[in-house]
C-alpha cells in the first residue's frame, strides 16, 4: 500500500511539473514595454449594470460588463480636454486584448476604457468576484460561419453580435459622461463629447458601428475589422451594405491575415471601398510579416499559441510590432486630438 501511495504521488508530482512547465513554454515570463509619454499610469475596474438579462447566463441575472479604466495622474494641461478612447477586445479576446496599446495611450493623457463582453470574451470578472467564460454557443456559432458560401446565416450573427457589443459600449459610454460630470476632477484629461472607438477584430467591427450611431464618436481604430454593422442584409448571394462614407477619420490597421484577401472576401467590401476611396477621413496602414494575432497583446504574451491561432510564423518580433502599432495609432489620435 505504502509503495503504491508513492507510486501516485511520483505521478502527481511530475503530472503538476508538466503542468508548470507547459504553461511558462505556453506563456513565458516577459516585460512590457515601456511606454514613451511623461504621465504615469493608473487603472482600476468598475461594472456597468444594464437593464436586460445576461442570456448568456440564462439564470434571470441582469447583464453586467466590467470595464478596466486606464487614466494619467497628475495630468498637468487642464486647458486641453482630450477625447476618450474606449475599446472593444476581439472574440475570445479579454479585457487587457490591447494592453499596451492602452498604456502607451494613456501616458500620453488619455482616458482609456477598456471593455469586456461577456459571452463573447475568454473570461470576464464579474463584481461579486466570479468569472464567466466565453460561451460554448457563441464559440459553436463562430466556427460553423461561412460568411463566403453562407451569407444569410453570417448576416443575420454579424447583426447579432454588433447589437450585443454595440449596446455594451453604449451603456459604457454613457455611464462614464455621467461619472465624469459628477465628479469631474478625476478625469480632468477626458473629454466627455468627444470618444475615439477602438477595437481589434470583431471589437473594431463593433468600434465601427458606433461610429454610424453615436454624434460624439470622432475617431475610429479599427485592427483587421470587417464592417459588420454595414452589412445590412442578403440579395443574390451578395451583401448589402451600407457603403455611404464615414464622417469622421477612421483608421484600418491590416496584416498578412487579411490584407491580400480583402478583394475576394465577400463581407470585406467595405474595407477595399474604402482603401481605395480618395475620402481623406480614410487611413490604412498594412503591416507586412506579421498576422492578425499580432495586432494584439497575445502576441506578446504567447507567441506560440498566437502562431498556432494565425497559422503562420511572424517574420516581425511581437515587440518590435507592437510598438510600431503604438507609434502608429498615436500619430493618429493626436492627429484628431488637435484637429479643432
Amino acid at each position: 500500500m505504502k509503495k503504491t501511495m508513492k507510486i501516485l504521488l511520483i505521478i502527481l508530482v511530475v503530472f503538476l511539473m508538466l503542468i508548470v512547465v507547459g504553461k511558462r513554454i505556453l506563456f513565458p515570463p516577459y516585460d512590457e514595454i515601456e511606454v514613451t509619454g511623461k504621465y504615469e499610469i493608473n487603472s482600476e475596474d468598475y461594472w456597468v449594470t444594464e437593464d436586460k438579462e445576461d442570456s448568456f447566463l440564462m439564470d434571470g441575472s441582469m447583464r453586467e460588463v466590467q470595464v478596466h479604466v486606464w487614466y494619467p495622474k497628475d495630468y498637468d494641461n487642464s486647458d486641453i480636454k482630450l477625447p476618450m478612447v474606449i475599446a472593444s477586445h476581439g472574440s475570445c479576446g479579454t479585457i487587457d486584448n490591447n494592453r499596451t496599446l492602452y498604456r502607451e495611450f494613456t501616458s500620453h493623457g488619455y482616458v482609456v476604457l477598456a471593455v469586456s463582453h461577456p459571452g463573447h470574451a475568454f473570461d470576464t470578472l464579474h463584481s461579486n468576484g466570479k468569472k464567466q467564460t466565453v460561451s460554448m454557443d457563441y464559440l459553436k456559432k463562430m466556427s460553423g460561419m461561412d460568411p463566403q458560401s453562407k451569407p444569410e446565416e453570417a448576416a443575420k450573427l454579424f447583426a447579432e453580435w454588433m447589437e450585443l457589443r454595440m449596446t455594451d459600449l453604449t451603456a459604457v459610454m454613457d455611464d462614464f459622461v455621467e461619472k465624469v460630470m459628477q465628479s469631474p476632477d478625476r478625469f480632468e484629461s477626458a473629454d466627455i463629447g468627444r470618444f475615439v472607438t477602438c477595437g481589434h477584430s470583431a471589437g473594431g467591427s463593433a468600434a465601427l458601428g458606433m461610429a454610424r450611431i453615436r454624434s460624439d464618436v470622432v475617431g475610429v481604430i479599427a485592427l483587421e475589422s470587417p464592417y459588420m454593422y454595414d452589412i445590412k442584409g442578403v440579395k443574390d448571394g451578395e451583401y448589402i451594405m451600407d457603403d455611404s462614407d464615414y464622417e469622421m477619420p477612421v483608421l484600418n490597421v491590416y496584416s498578412d491575415a487579411s490584407y491580400s484577401h480583402l478583394h475576394e472576401w465577400k463581407q470585406y467590401r467595405n474595407n477595399m471601398k474604402f482603401l481605395e476611396s480618395k475620402n481623406e477621413n480614410y487611413e490604412n496602414i498594412y503591416y507586412e510579416g506579421t498576422g492578425h494575432m499580432g495586432l494584439c497583446d497575445l502576441s506578446l504574451a504567447s507567441p506560440i499559441l498566437s502562431g498556432l491561432l494565425d497559422q503562420v510564423k511572424s517574420e516581425v518580433e511581437s515587440e518590435e510590432q507592437l510598438k510600431r502599432l503604438n507609434t502608429d495609432c498615436l500619430d493618429f489620435l493626436r492627429r484628431i486630438s488637435f484637429s479643432e
